[in-house]
């Protein structure tokens, strides 16, 4: 049996909405960088990124060696 050609055109880029920033409460749509956390919730890379630099930088400034 000869396979038919497809009438139809498939989208080649789906865009979702994966969620708010933890951090700056904007939307997340899946072609943006960002990670998720395990219970739930979602970050940008950069959001996430700039507080965990901003708590590493809190840290090592409460011990004086």
């Amino acid at each position: 049996m000869p396979k038919h050609n497809k009438s139809w055109v498939k989208s080649k880029v789906i865009v979702t909405l994966v969620g708010n920033c933890r951090y700056c409460s904007a939307e997340i749509l899946n072609t943006d960088s960002f990670v998720s956390f395990y219970p739930k919730g979602h970050a940008h890379y950069k959001c996430m990124r700039k507080a965990d630099e901003d708590k590493t930088y809190e840290n090592e400034s409460k011990f004086d060696w």
